[in-house]
């Protein structure tokens, strides 16, 4: 068997380091394509979910989605799944004339799409479903190969839209290095499986297109920054680059698929994303709800208070339980009375039950301003009348209280460098009732030079020392997002008489206008 055009898809990689080893030679596989193939880079605008970019790949356009929902009549909140979106049909979606393979990319499974989809196999998305087309053909990769080893450690939880159960894998402690080893070890299994399944099914017919999507760089990123590059739980670890080991195994799961291609086959390698060092976990998910609850209720706190100013204790690793349980632990004896516990929320099967802004739902109401759950920048939504269920806060006042929101977080310090917290605050609309599909009021970018463990506010005092969560995260909202993008060999697909920056969207464009030259050629 062989197929036209074999597309790979590196997913969350850091482009820094990623860079540096092309240079290097360490990645001699990825580096051929690019020096005997065509070369060129993409670039989108982060915008809200870090999973937005796939949005952006999958449908082919840039699309304004923001990939999550505030119901302000029930003051629910949830992130949609890319598994399940309706609005558009992936680009691959070409019908009988075409036949195609798309191995574990996070899409839905379309009809549309004339040969075989699996999705979930082992996705980097912290929740997922294993589904394929033909429905069967998730099972028979089960029996055959197992499943994702990730998933060795995992729990179920309920979509919230769909009420369907889905699996989440569980992200080691930061601070339990023999686990978060394990974890790398984990990484590497997945890479050598899904190169196995990868060749298998692209043997399976003549493929028109095939597409293999590795999450496992985004993964690793996440939770094995620490290890490879600049952070305060820096730790080297034998003399090893963990992360660079999981690229290595990339590309040589690379080799191994351009080897089973076919000679005339169209090879397409490109990026999605980009992953730099975690600035925004803490903050977002934990620092800016109790900071919201202090500013709506003057002289109150839920996480325990600390004056500010105070010399901070050294970063030191006891902790010895998952994050969010870490920092249950630091909630007071009145907010495990107020607040949703991780534990009943896991129980419950809430699929966010490991994030500290979803414990403070239950408060949102009686809040002038609350935090949204967000695993990128912070965000903000002020309680207004007439908009939220409960709102209290008079529309004409919505200006006042952004203003005094602005004021505030421009205020917060990083408690260890006495450095301001906040970059920048960006106000996402003029009226309250404007955009009623954005959830946030305001979007709180992070300062990125270094990771913050600690914040003091003038008024509302000390929030922390907290654990770190993920060492690794995204770039801020607004920023330029470079991707790679290589055909071999050479093709000027994407040549262009326009003077415009290659964007995202384009990549799957060139991927289709490749696919349909090779067919009629």
């Amino acid at each position: 068997m062989s197929s036209r055009v074999v597309t790979i898809v590196l997913d969350g990689v850091s482009m820094a380091p990623f860079e540096r080893w092309l240079e290097s030679g360490a990645l001699p596989t990825i580096a051929a394509l690019c020096d005997n193939g065509n070369l060129q880079w993409h670039c989108h605008t982060k915008r809200f979910r870090n999973e937005r970019c796939w949005d952006i790949f999958l449908s082919g356009e840039d699309k304004e989605t923001i990939g999550s929902t505030f119901e302000p009549w029930s003051y629910g909140y949830y992130n949609h799944s890319l598994q399940r979106e309706t609005a558009y049909l992936p680009f691959y979606a070409l019908g009988n004339d075409y036949k195609v393979c798309a191995f574990d990319l996070p899409a839905t499974l379309t009809e549309a799409t004339n040969g075989i989809q699996v999705v979930g196999w082992g996705s980097e998305l912290n929740v997922a479903f294993s589904a394929s087309r033909p429905p069967e053909l998730i099972n028979e990769i089960h029996a055959r190969y197992g499943k994702d080893p990730k998933l060795t450690q995992s729990f179920t939880v309920i979509d919230t839209q769909t009420q369907e159960p889905e699996s989440s894998y569980i992200i080691p402690s930061l601070y339990d290095y023999d686990a978060v080893l394990a974890f790398k070890d984990k990484l590497l299994a997945s890479v050598k499986t899904r190169q196995a399944i990868a060749v298998d099914l692209l043997q399976r017919d003549n493929w028109d297109l095939f597409l293999v999507n590795f999450p496992e760089l985004h993964t690793a990123n996440h939770v094995l920054w620490h290890l490879s590059e600049k952070h305060l739980l820096a730790k080297q670890i034998d003399n090893t680059q963990p992360i660079l080991a999981i690229a290595q195994a990339i590309d040589g799961a690379i080799a191994q698929i351009v080897q089973a291609c076919g000679s005339g086959a169209k090879v397409v390698l490109t990026t999605l994303d980009n992953t730099v060092v975690n600035s925004m976990d803490v903050p977002s998910m934990a620092m800016l709800p109790e900071l919201m609850y202090r500013y709506s209720h003057p002289g109150n706190a839920l996480l325990t208070p600390a004056q500010a100013g105070l010399p901070v204790p050294p970063v030191h690793d006891n902790y010895s339980e998952l994050w969010k349980h870490e920092i249950w632990k630091l909630v007071s004896i009145e907010g495990q009375q107020r607040l949703l516990s991780p534990t009943d929320l896991q129980t419950a099967g809430d699929p966010m039950s490991w994030h500290p802004a979803v414990w403070y739902q239950p408060e949102w109401p009686l809040m002038k301003a609350f935090a949204l759950p967000s695993v990128s920048d912070g965000y903000i939504r002020v309680n207004v009348a007439n908009r939220e269920r409960q709102g209290w806060l008079e529309p004409g006042d919505f200006h006042k209280v952004l203003t005094e929101l602005e004021d505030l977080l421009l205020a917060l310090t990083n408690a260890r460098t006495g450095e301001p917290l906040v970059a920048k605050v960006i106000r996402v609309r003029q009226s309250p009732f404007e955009k009623p599909e954005i959830p946030p009021d305001l979007i709180v970018s992070w300062a990125s030079d270094s990771p913050a463990d600690c914040v003091d506010h003038p008024t509302l005092g000390r929030v922390g020392p907290l654990p770190f969560f993920r060492s690794g995260g995204h770039v801020p909202h607004g920023s330029n997002v470079k991707g790679l993008f290589v055909t071999h060999p050479s093709s000027d697909v994407l040549a262009t008489n326009n003077t415009r920056p290659l964007a995202l969207q384009d990549v799957s464009r060139a991927i289709l206008s490749l696919v349909r030259n090779d067919k009629q050629g």
